[in-house]
């Protein structure tokens, strides 16, 4: 599993809790219960607690949706097959190693080599193919969720990706499947898709509603398997051991939102519990033969088939622990090995480069000293320090320096500034004359409706001439005349 920085400590614990199930899954098989008759309801217990094992593989499917929706396409990301490769090549050498003497199994060469190229080095291992599939698609599974348009267009392609995957276990009338097989393999991208989602829209959670589902569908799936084993007098359901079951997938998701929080963390908690996360596998590879390998001190230490089922839930965590520290054993030599890899590549591009040729490293450039001005003062062109300190990606050795009296931080250097020019003297605001009063209006004596302003002759009109007594006899004709 792709490594982040900062990891979300509920959904790496929902991951080592979907490896755990697997592996009761695991143990139930190795104590023999599906050879336990069933003859009366008192055995629902037992079939309820194989029920909720059996959406292990939901589980840590949706689990590795919720971490890996956001990675895209790139040739960095599948660098961490080389580990997981290598991780798978070792354990299941280990795994066979210990089928072969301490189980005392007989295989061949042949089918050695057909069990490392099929994941059936052990019954588990398949989950771990399994798990490479959803690795190997998952870029490609987040662009196509990515690339619909809204969120009805997801939720669209979650309901068909759902359906085709889990519904064909169920639709069974008389023999007859009523969807083809090859729906089954798209449980582990359904239960994928689901987790992107759910981490995409999922902004509360609802802790009462989702363990009211989840046991609702773990009573409801148990009545049912109980009902249609009664008649035969053994565990029997048409659709009982397929992983691809509706209910099973709507556990891991009732699971994942329980689990859902938005917050990331970086402390040792939250990087212990993703180590353990990483390291499950080792545990689906080397847990089978070891849980095979601690039968028998079990079967003898609990004689009582009832006991000895219950005893699973402190002997699985227990194995799964010690699975995930000798996968992380297994791993220190590739860890020497890349380290030395890396540092012979570094100590390589030392010696390809030309001593006079070198740059300069940002340590060894000196820096001139600081400027230091009084608040509201410019630098002027006359001040031989007119300099200013920014930060630059290289060093570069072209750069004119004053006489360095202090070094700078590396990243840092110092570049002329243009002289400011003087500002221009402002004129002076001219002096704003106080407005003039008002004039009142005239306002008749006997009551006008409107009132009338008094008119002024235009201020560049002349006064009209007035003539005289003398010059109007003149003007008047005479009787005379």
């Amino acid at each position: 599993m792709a490594a982040d920085k900062a990891r979300n400590l509920g959904i790496d614990i929902l991951c080592c809790i979907g490896v755990m199930m697997l592996l009761c899954l695991q143990y139930i098989d190795a104590i023999g219960y599906f050879n336990e008759p069933v003859t009366s309801w008192a055995t629902a217990a037992p079939i309820a607690w194989r029920m909720f094992c059996l959406s292990g593989a939901a589980v840590l499917s949706a689990g590795t949706g919720y971490i890996l929706s956001s990675k895209k396409y790139s040739m960095g990301y599948f660098k961490i097959f080389i580990r997981l490769l290598y991780v798978y090549v070792i354990c299941s050498a280990v795994a066979i190693a210990m089928r072969l003497t301490l189980l005392q199994e007989e295989m061949t060469y042949p089918e050695i080599l057909q069990a490392f190229l099929r994941f059936k080095t052990t019954d588990t291992s398949s989950f771990a193919g399994m798990y490479f599939g959803i690795l190997l698609a998952a870029p490609f599974l987040n662009a196509a969720i990515q690339g619909l348009p809204n969120r009805n267009a997801r939720l669209l392609f979650l309901c068909l990706a759902a359906a085709f995957g889990t519904l064909q276990p169920i639709l069974y009338i008389e023999g007859i499947y009523l969807l083809p097989e090859w729906c089954l393999g798209l449980f582990p991208v359904a239960a994928y898709v689901a987790g992107a989602y759910l981490k995409r829209y999922l902004k509360k959670r609802h802790i009462p509603v989702f363990l009211l589902v989840m046991l609702l569908l773990i009573a409801a799936e148990t009545a049912i398997v109980t009902w249609t084993s009664l008649p035969e007098q053994k565990l029997f359901c048409p659709w009982l051991d397929s992983l691809a079951a509706f209910p099973a997938f709507g556990i891991a998701l009732c699971m994942l939102g329980l689990f859902h929080s938005k917050k990331n963390g970086k402390s040792s908690v939250h990087r212990f519990f993703a180590g353990a996360a990483g390291g499950a596998l080792a545990a689906l590879l080397l847990g089978d033969p070891l849980i095979d390998i601690s039968m028998a001190a079990v079967n003898e230490r609990f004689p009582d088939p009832d006991l000895r089922y219950w005893v699973g839930l402190g002997v699985v965590p227990v194995l799964f622990i010690l699975c995930c520290v000798l996968g992380l054993m297994l791993q220190l030599p590739l860890l020497g090995i890349r380290s030395l890899l890396r540092s012979a590549e570094a100590e390589a591009e030392e010696d390809d480069e030309d001593t006079p040729k070198k740059k300069r490293r940002k340590s060894d450039v000196s820096m001139p000293e600081r400027v230091h001005t009084r608040p509201g003062r410019k630098l002027t062109a006359s001040d031989p320090r007119h300099t200013i300190k920014v930060p630059v990606t290289e060093p570069e050795t072209a750069v004119r320096m004053t006489q360095p009296t202090e070094e700078l931080p590396p990243g840092v250097k110092e570049v002329e500034l243009q002289p400011q020019p003087a500002a221009e003297a402002e004129p002076a605001p001219e002096p704003e004359l106080p407005p003039e009063p008002p004039k009142p209006a005239y306002k008749p004596k006997h009551g006008a409706d409107a009132e009338i302003p008094e008119e002024e002759p235009p201020a560049s009109a002349e006064p009209r001439y007035q003539p005289t007594l003398e010059e109007i006899l003149r003007m008047t004709p005479g009787e005379d005349e």
